[in-house]
């Protein structure tokens, strides 16, 4: 369908850039842009929604209306409607976002690096490690709801254009129907030729006929494997929190509406040992909804669960308690952890990491040092206090009446420079009660740029200022951070 015209009455741009039609905008996702809208004459100002909410005009001048507006952290089709007129347009992704794959590398990390760190706390229960797991965990329902929507897509396509095999069974028909003479054929004419009073060939043969069977093994592990899917989720249903429970029974009727489907009536359920076929190995597909089942009980590791549940849309809250704990993983590598009992709650449904401000998630290292998350610094704080407003950076590094301080943020991939002077209020706003002296020694930024070009990377920048930037990516080497840490060991030595 083709799409309205705007008349070239609605202009929109990033900021410091040129104005272009809606119709030749390239937008990208969780980005600030201007509108503008000439009105042609008429004095009454436009009335314009984007995604269902209404714009607010910014100001209004002789014939043209200005605003901003902030695309949503998400890409896909969206639209403007202006003085009732529907305007359609799409949102990219923003290159510098994670990918899901990464998201759940990060929940992996997190939860991988908590089971180890539990062996330094004084907690007196025990958890298991095993890599497959049939047990429930929140690892296990976070990756179920970020990555459902990936699986529906995948299993409206194979029940599109499933695979298929040409099968030949044997059965009874008129010899005038019979299409295909093979020697099968020919041997049961000849053995039952005499059983004609003539002696001529029965009016009913046996004969092989071929048909296209969906009965394959790549189908049939795959019905399994949706099957064993609903009673998980039926599970869920009955076990979890009520908001967890009605989206757990909502995804198990969708499983159970696939499983009634045509095609799946007609394939009956693997039930022999396992193998990865050809088919999953190649197929694009099939493939990836072997992938997806795969990783569904890869969460045997990850039995400690999250207290809150972070979706994909806020992997910038989970790339923070992710860089907090690759921290954590650094200093056990070198032998300093010393207890990490403050990281953990326990209730009846079992352990969970549990980061908020306030808490006082805590490490405690063996050379006195502490490693906080989300440590609260203001007016009336005992042993640093800030004088002019309230301040809460998401890692801090406490050496007795020292500090240092790292700030991840995820997205700053063109504002380094801006991230960096935001860290000053730390770097000058903290002090020592006792003697007004500052107390950070050095900021640094965790964000997943990958930049060797700019100066706020380099040992040089770091040494000078005591303050830079350090790339810190999933799935990466974790070298930059871990040399910035032993130099922090050095000055405390």
């Amino acid at each position: 369908m083709e799409q309205h015209n705007s008349g070239g009455n609605f202009w929109i741009r990033s900021t410091g850039e040129e104005w272009v039609v809606l119709e030749e905008a390239y937008l990208t996702e969780a980005s600030t842009y201007e509108w503008k809208y000439v009105m042609n004459g008429i004095e009454q100002p436009p009335v314009i929604h984007f995604c269902g909410q209404l714009l607010p005009l910014h100001r209004l001048e002789k014939h043209e209306a200005f605003g901003q507006l902030i695309t949503p952290f998400s890409s896909g089709q969206i639209s403007f409607e202006i003085n009732g007129t529907k305007l359609d347009s799409y949102i990219y992704p923003d290159v510098r976002k994670m990918t899901e794959e990464q998201y759940h590398l990060m929940l992996g990390d997190i939860l991988h690096e908590a089971s180890l760190c539990f062996e330094y706390s004084d907690i007196k229960i025990g958890i298991t490690v095993d890599q497959h797991s049939r047990e429930l965990s929140l690892a296990q329902w976070s990756y179920i709801e970020s990555s459902f929507s990936s699986l529906t897509s995948m299993i409206r396509r194979v029940i599109e254009h499933p695979t298929r095999v040409l099968q030949a069974h044997e059965q009874q028909m008129r010899r005038y129907r019979v299409k295909v003479v093979d020697a099968r054929t020919l041997v049961w004419v000849e053995r039952n030729r005499g059983r004609s009073p003539d002696g001529t060939i029965p009016e009913t043969v046996k004969s092989s006929i071929r048909e296209d069977s969906y009965n394959t093994y790549e189908n049939r592990l795959l019905k399994r494997k949706l099957m064993e899917l609903r009673h998980l989720l039926k599970l869920y249903g009955n076990t979890s929190p009520a908001e967890f429970a009605i989206r757990a029974e909502a995804y198990a009727d969708k499983v159970g509406y696939w499983l009634r489907d045509p095609f799946f009536q007609r394939v009956t359920p693997y039930q022999g040992v396992i193998r990865i076929s050809q088919v999953f190995r190649k197929h694009p597909v099939y493939r990836q909804c072997y992938q997806w089942f795969d990783r569904l009980y890869k969460h045997g590791k990850e039995r400690i669960g999250m207290s809150y549940n972070y979706p994909l849309r806020e992997t910038f809250a989970l790339y923070e308690i992710w860089c907090y704990m690759q921290l954590a993983k650094i200093f056990r590598e070198k032998g300093l952890l010393k207890d990490s009992s403050r990281l953990f709650r326990t209730r009846k449904e079992g352990i969970f990491l549990h980061f908020s401000e306030h808490n006082e998630s805590v490490v405690q290292l063996n050379n006195g040092m502490r490693l906080s998350y989300q440590r609260v610094f203001q007016n009336n704080s005992a042993h640093f206090y800030t004088f002019t407003q309230r301040m809460v950076p998401d890692i801090v590094i406490d050496a007795g009446d020292r500090l240092y301080i790292l700030d991840p943020k995820y997205r700053v991939a063109n504002n380094l420079g801006t991230a960096l002077g935001e860290m000053h209020k730390y770097k000058d706003g903290i002090l020592l009660r006792r003697n007004d002296e500052r107390a950070v020694q050095s900021v640094f930024i965790l964000t997943p740029v990958q930049s060797d070009e700019l100066r706020y990377f380099t040992a040089d920048f770091h040494d000078r200022y005591n303050m830079g930037a350090v790339s810190l990516m999933p799935g990466s080497d974790m070298g930059s951070l871990s040399d910035l840490i032993d130099k922090l060991l050095v000055q405390e030595i």
